[in-house]
């Protein structure tokens, strides 16, 4: 999108010119107006714009006055005189002053954006005689390369160095956004050059890159020493961060720490990097140097002190468990740690929290809420504190929904499903993991829970269903005894009858000798 200004003493000359053109369609946007020379020139001299429009006979300054200034201050603004004057002394000053035309009021509003389009044009002639320029366009793809080079990766190429001595401060300003096209909006917007025109207005001179969907600004100045570089960054990034012509998407600007030479600028760069960084994150305009260090020396101790609090958890507790996410949370919230300090204690807070659950209830959570490895993966891939955080909280509130509805009845259920198949399973070879693991248990906690529950471990309860079934089977049939050892789960005869007389007092052969023909003398239940 171009620039255009207006300026003129008429309001109404001003509005029609602003209202009754379609600019959008010529690729215009419309930067500023004045009522008086004095009042354009300063703001003229502020935003920069590609074209300015102006009346001859204004008060404070007039238009041709007005385009001299200009000049003599090396804007290169293509400039069009609508004036209510048509004496040749103003017309011919104005070919003088290179104005693109000199038209007179009332101008049609067709002829008006005929010339404008005109002073396109030769925007774009001018633009092309040095983009076609095979030289310069190798020269400047060289800069672009040592720049990457020097700044982003921290390589130190061999270029000139002379240009850049006549500066005492260097600093680098990085800007993201999480908008979609961010990049093309805020150029069309022309948000780029009127920041640029802001620095060069304070006497910084800025180089431009443009790396991994992020703007980079090499900031050079030479300053006296109570001008501090970073103070006229940080207007900057304040004014532009939420100018109110950026449609409510986040600019964010990260502020590298000034340093006093060209090849110093990466370590500038790896700091407005990590600002910028932080700023996407937690949806903060501006992030500077000065709160850096005390944002990795609390992060670094909040890493050591949640590692050891987490691990020192024994059992899930709802209350701890909550006082511990609000404690996370609070963190989160001050935008005192670094991002992937909260991944990183989001994650360990979450592998605990499946890891308790199972020890203290059996319960693999997988079934509640899904896999943990995908869990962990999104926690870490969180483009920002929101998402981070309803992560964290729907997991907590999963977890506790399940426990308030189910845990009252679940340990009862499980003891029930537990013995109902032990007792159409106890002639096989249980094994407690297995049954562990058919029932989505830990093996641990189901041998606990049984044990509490009914008095008795499974192996006793699976021995007694073995007994029952041999004793009927002695009563009741002719079955031999190695048969009804093999029957009820026992390979081996001896270990049967060792067991039997255990339990029964007698041997199985005793047993069946006293009890054959008492065929209604023991009706144990067994299913």
């Amino acid at each position: 999108m171009y620039k255009l200004f207006i300026a003129d003493d008429e309001q109404l000359v001003v509005e029609t010119l602003s209202e009754m053109i379609d600019w959008d369609a010529f690729g215009v946007r419309i930067i500023g107006t004045a009522n008086n020379g004095k009042q354009a020139l300063e703001r003229i001299l502020q935003s920069d714009p590609d074209i300015v429009l102006t009346d001859i006979r204004m008060p404070g300054l007039n238009g041709l006055d007005l385009i001299r200034t200009l000049k003599e201050n090396g804007r290169k603004a293509e400039c069009i005189i609508v004036s209510g004057y048509s004496e040749f002394e103003y017309a011919k000053e104005a070919i003088e002053l290179e104005a693109v035309d000199y038209l007179i009021k009332p101008a049609e509003l067709d002829e008006v954006a005929r010339t404008v389009s005109r002073a396109i044009q030769r925007l774009e002639r001018k633009a092309d005689q040095t983009g076609n320029n095979p030289e310069l366009r190798i020269a400047k793809a060289l800069d672009r390369a040592v720049f990457t080079d020097l700044i982003v990766h921290g390589k130190r190429p061999s270029f000139d160095q002379t240009p850049y001595e006549q500066y005492n401060q260097f600093a680098v300003i990085l800007i993201g956004s999480p908008a979609a096209l961010w990049l093309e909006r805020m150029k069309n917007k022309g948000i780029t050059d009127a920041l640029l025109s802001f620095l060069a207005n304070r006497g910084i001179v800025v180089d431009l890159l443009y790396e991994q969907q992020k703007v980079i600004l090499l900031c050079m100045a030479n300053l006296e020493e109570d001008v501090p570089l970073t103070e006229i960054l940080m207007a900057a990034a304040a004014t532009f961060s939420n100018d109110g012509s950026w449609d409510d998407s986040l600019l964010s600007f990260g502020i590298g720490p000034v340093v006093t030479g060209i090849m110093q600028m990466h370590v500038s760069y790896l700091v407005a990097y990590k600002a910028c960084q932080m700023g996407l994150f937690f949806g903060a305009p501006v992030m500077d140097v000065s709160s850096w260090t005390e944002i990795t020396r609390v992060s670094e101790r909040v890493v050591s002190d949640w590692s050891n609090q987490i691990q020192s958890f024994i059992r899930y507790e709802q209350k701890e468990f909550e006082e511990m996410l609000e404690r996370w949370t609070e963190w989160g919230t001050m935008q005192l740690i670094a991002p992937v300090t909260l991944k990183k204690t989001g994650a360990q807070w979450a592998n605990r929290l499946h890891d308790l659950i199972g020890q203290d209830y059996g319960i693999k959570l997988e079934r509640v809420i899904g896999d943990r490895t995908r869990l962990i993966e999104e926690i870490h891939e969180a483009p920002d504190w929101a998402s981070l955080k309803k992560i964290c909280m729907d997991l907590a509130q999963s977890v506790q929904f399940y426990l308030n509805v189910t845990k009252t009845t679940l340990k009862e259920k499980v003891v029930h499903e537990i013995k109902a198949y032990l007792e159409s399973h106890y002639h096989e070879n249980i094994q407690l993991d297995q049954l562990a693991e058919r029932f989505d248990l830990n093996a641990s906690y189901v041998s606990n829970l049984y044990s509490k529950s009914t008095g008795q471990t499974i192996l006793e309860y699976v021995t007694l269903l073995r007994i029952r079934k041999a004793k009927k089977m002695l009563r009741e049939s002719s079955f031999k005894i190695s048969k009804i050892s093999s029957n009820v789960g026992y390979d081996n005869q001896r270990y049967f009858c060792q067991v039997f007389k255990k339990h029964v007092g007698v041997s199985p052969g005793q047993y069946r000798e006293e009890h054959m023909i008492k065929s209604e003398g023991d009706h144990s239940p067994i299913g």
